[in-house]
């Protein structure tokens, strides 16, 4: 149960229920937007959330488009009647939709276990695929019934060709006669009624025989089928009615197979106007970035936004602010307080709406690991309900709200309520309030109540399951910060409010004074309170930083040092081993050495060629003498030029340097300036560049893709085969037009897009070059 009966437009989810339909394509589908209530049955709201979920995801993927055409009439009980038979146009809409459920079928067969709850929706529609052939043996791509449908219209229509052709030549030669003549008043035959006639001059219709036809405006001109066209002309037309008949022959025929699947092609219509609406309600989904939450026991929300404020914000460029609540025995009602134009009532709103569009089957703009559970009934008492024809004041409206809230909560019943107990005097209208939150807490019910009034703050606290909270305030500056914390009541901040608005102050520092004394030390002990602790929670998040942030340098150092000192360990290895290689050498060296000295008997040039030969074997190389080389980089490796996007291949390795092809081009580099490209970036090149040189390639790329009209999966596939082209020629920015539209297309190329590694920037061209209807994208 809800209540009061407009509770949809209280909500605004009359205009959450607009935003959808924008989406959809179809009357049929239209129309099951007249028919969206708010259930309590948990099995149903189940099923209406998968398959919107589930056709979300299918949008995403985008493996099933379909194209649709629902809205035109199936004459389901005239099919039946003998001689009856459809036109071709609908015939043809008949065809697309036993192509879609086809689609569909064979969608559901390879996703079955993907996406359950969407395939439930045609489980039960069986259409012979063989009907699409059938039609397209007898209807051409022009619409027409093809001459080859059967043997007798093609006969007709050769016997139509010849007739048309022998007029045609009677009738030029007629012309021909008459104009040599002088009868005629133009220099073309005419055509009337759909006989060819004679232009002829009035004053010489007598010299024709036939029959006059019409005549022009002034009457200068009479149109005359000659008697020798009017024998052929009434042929052709009886060729033209045996063509109809044969036509309507075939069209019958067609026609009695298609009957046959009537009631299927009527379940299927049906269906699709479903898939329809399901669909629109999906991409309202993506557009509002709304997810399916877990259905449990209890209700844990976190980051909750109102949908239309959100949307309107991002379209002004703002951000909203994310609203985290639960409702549980311990917290079973949540009393509100804090500063007018707060957000106050947004955020009971937003609690509100967000469970009225999930029993009513729409996904929900939240975070994914919120939990919400399901009520039997949703109770509001939202904004002035004042009644001139049921003779109720503001008070009395609240009054009678009250009364049904009272009368029929229990623990199923999710009540909100606004402003409780305004509307009268506040030394009455508090007490009032009072009463009825009691008895709100009695009946079990849960939900949020905000007030201005400070016995309900202070009842709240006396009460089990009831939490204040408070709608923070900036007292610095004046302005409200519009998030909830819940815990403790809020000031009213009446008069930070009147000062910020500039009322003057000595009017406020009279109020202060006919303020009760005891209420405005409360309001000001409140105020203080929120500020010290707002400063609490800024030191704590600045504590919490810093904390992060020396963890962090510590894993990093921790990470660091262990890899200094694996390759201190490696370096000092591979230096003891070198040098005692080097020890070995030496000593071989100086042992021969001296063999040779002992062996010259110490002659002085010998021994001096031979110190000399010794000297230069121990003698420090200079890195001069090193020869650098990259032992993993061989010759027809395909390698990137350090600091570009050059990319060449390697045919020649000589010391230090390195011969690469690059295109058609052939450049030589230092070894320590190229960079081995990975397999699978290389198998890309290799193949791209087989097609066409390097240097074409450049010149011929465009950075600039027109996807505008395509639909989602060719322009995906296209702009993907685009990408790969401008990551290996290194183009660093890209511009993609998808124009605007209803936002689908470009919402759905920068999901594709969002996560690609090589993608550094996903941005908007200027309003003045585009704005949002282009796609600037910027490679690593």
């Amino acid at each position: 149960m809800v209540y009061p009966k407009k509770i949809a437009e209280k909500l605004s989810f009359d205009q959450v229920v607009q935003a959808a339909s924008d989406f959809c394509h179809t009357e049929k589908g239209l129309a099951h937007f007249d028919r969206i209530r708010f259930s309590s049955k948990p099995n149903l709201i189940h099923l209406w959330l998968n398959q919107t979920a589930e056709l979300k995801e299918v949008l995403i993927q985008g493996n099933l488009n379909l194209q649709l055409d629902l809205d035109f009439d199936l004459q389901y009980e005239s099919a039946h009647i003998e001689g009856f038979f459809y036109e071709i146009e609908t015939i043809l809409k008949i065809k697309d939709v036993i192509t879609n459920l086809v689609k569909v079928d064979d969608f559901g067969k390879k996703e079955a276990a993907e996406y359950p709850n969407l395939n439930k929706l045609f489980s039960d529609i069986d259409i012979d695929s063989s009907l699409v052939s059938e039609i397209e043996k007898v209807i051409g791509p022009d619409s027409e019934v093809k001459p080859t449908a059967s043997k007798q219209l093609q006969k007709v229509i050769g016997e139509i060709d010849k007739a048309q052709k022998s007029i045609i030549r009677n009738s030029n030669q007629l012309f021909t006669k008459a104009k040599d003549q002088g009868f005629l008043g133009d220099i073309e035959l005419g055509i009337k009624n759909g006989r060819i006639v004679l232009p002829v001059l009035s004053e010489h219709k007598r010299k024709i025989s036939g029959v006059l036809i019409d005549q022009s405006g002034t009457g200068k001109i009479s149109y005359i089928e000659p008697l020798e066209l009017v024998t052929l002309n009434n042929g052709l037309a009886e060729l033209e009615i045996k063509k109809r008949y044969e036509i309507i022959q075939i069209l019958r025929y067609l026609t009695q197979k298609l009957v046959i699947y009537k009631e299927d092609i009527r379940k299927g219509i049906q269906k699709l106007g479903v898939f329809d609406f399901i669909r629109a309600k999906a991409r309202l989904a993506l557009d509002w970035e709304c997810v399916l939450p877990k259905i449990t026991k209890q209700c844990n929300v976190q980051v909750a936004m109102h949908p239309i404020l959100q949307d309107r914000l991002k379209a002004e460029g703002e951000n909203i602010i994310p609203l985290d609540y639960q409702f549980n025995e311990e917290q079973k009602l949540i009393v509100i307080s804090g500063p007018n134009a707060g957000g106050k009532s947004v955020a009971l709103k937003t609690v509100g709406l967000l469970q009225y569009m999930l029993q009513c089957g729409f996904l929900v703009s939240c975070d994914a690991s919120s939990t919400f559970r399901l009520y039997e009934n949703i109770f509001i008492d939202i904004g002035d309900n004042q009644s001139i024809e049921s003779d109720l004041s503001t008070y009395s409206s609240h009054l009678k709200a009250a009364k049904h809230i009272i009368n029929f909560s229990d623990e199923n019943t999710l009540v909100l309520m606004d402003e409780i107990g305004t509307g009268t005097d506040p030394m009455f209208g508090g007490p009032m309030a009072e009463a009825i939150l009691e008895a709100i807490h009695h009946k079990g019910a849960q939900g949020i109540i905000t007030t201005h009034f400070s016995n309900i703050k202070s009842k709240a606290e006396k009460l089990e399951g009831v939490e204040n909270a408070a709608m923070l305030f900036d007292v610095e500056n004046l302005v409200p910060l519009y998030k909830l914390q819940i815990g403790q009541p809020g000031s009213s901040f009446v008069y930070e409010v009147a000062s910020n608005i500039g009322l003057n102050k000595k009017l406020i520092k009279r109020a202060k004074q006919l303020t009760n004394t005891k209420q405005y030390d409360l309001d000001v002990l409140l105020a203080e309170v929120q500020t010290r602790q707002e400063d609490l929670q800024e030191k704590q998040a600045e504590i919490e930083k810093k904390t992060a942030q020396a963890e962090l340098i510590e894993r990093e150092y921790k990470e660091l040092k262990a890899s200094l000192d694996e390759k201190k360990k490696e370096i000092l290895d591979q230096a003891n081993e070198r040098a005692n290689s080097i020890i070995q050498e030496a000593n071989k060296d100086i042992e021969k050495t001296i063999r040779e000295i002992k062996e010259s008997k110490a002659d002085k040039r010998k021994t001096k060629r031979i110190r000399e030969r010794l000297e230069e074997k121990v003698k420090p190389k200079t890195s001069e003498d090193v020869t650098i080389v990259k032992s993993d980089i061989e010759v027809g490796d395909t390698v990137q030029l350090e600091g570009s996007s050059t990319i060449g291949e390697v045919v020649e390795i000589k010391k230090n340097k390195v011969t690469l092809n690059v295109g058609s081009l052939v450049t030589k580099t230092h070894i320590s300036k190229v960079e081995k490209v990975g397999k699978k970036t290389e198998k890309k090149i290799k193949k791209y560049l087989s097609t066409k040189s390097y240097n074409d390639k450049h010149t011929s790329f465009k950075p600039e893709i027109d996807v505008r009209g395509m639909r989602t999966y060719d322009a995906l596939a296209e702009i993907d085969q685009w990408l790969d082209s401008a990551i290996i020629l290194g183009v660093g920015r890209l511009r993609i037009l998808h124009g605007k539209g209803n936002g689908i297309l470009k919402m759905e190329i920068r999901r594709h897009l969002k996560g690609m590694p090589q993608i550094a920037k996903i941005s908007y061209e200027r309003v003045d070059l585009g704005g949002e209807g282009i796609s600037i994208i910027d490679l690593q």
